[in-house]
């Protein structure tokens, strides 16, 4: 049983990838937290937006991991509005009490926001982060791979 816990956020299967990807890197299934809003199409998009620049937390399907055994948690989300995104908020301060003393890290798909912002808005709600990657939708192969290994690496995973 790995000690890593991954779980995900994903409007477009971008994330998914990511948190597979990385799933099988370290050896750890990834979970979904399910989205309960609608977010296709150009209204989904705006919408989206503008709860992450709110900080809203939304409706979700928890995916009901095993947090107790876990040293590390790995969160994988879309970059929205330079902030976290509102399902994984929701699932954040949910289990907030259960993530005190984890390494935690944040793995981002981005299709051009910067990166910094992300991370101190992320640690400006929850706290530090043992690790944090941002990579773009576009990369791919070798250069996907390379990042993600180095965040393993980073988060002691």
């Amino acid at each position: 049983m790995s000690d890593t816990v991954i779980v995900y956020v994903t409007r477009d299967g971008h994330s998914r990838a990511l948190a597979e990807e990385l799933g099988r890197l370290v050896g750890a299934p990834a979970a979904e937290i399910g989205d309960e809003v609608k977010r296709r199409g150009f209204f989904g998009y705006m919408r989206s937006g503008f709860q992450a620049a709110a900080r809203k937390a939304t409706p979700i399907r928890d995916p009901g991991v095993e947090l107790s055994r876990a040293k590390r948690v790995v969160l994988v989300q879309p970059v929205w509005a330079s902030a976290v995104c509102p399902p994984l908020r929701t699932w954040l301060r949910a289990h907030r009490p259960e993530l005190a003393g984890k390494r935690i890290g944040l793995v981002a798909s981005e299709k051009g926001s910067p990166p910094e912002k992300l991370k101190l808005a992320y640690e400006t709600e929850f706290g530090d982060l043992a690790a944090f990657a941002c990579l773009r939708e576009s990369e791919a192969g070798a250069a996907k791979s390379a990042a993600l290994a180095a965040f393993a690496r980073e988060l002691g995973a």
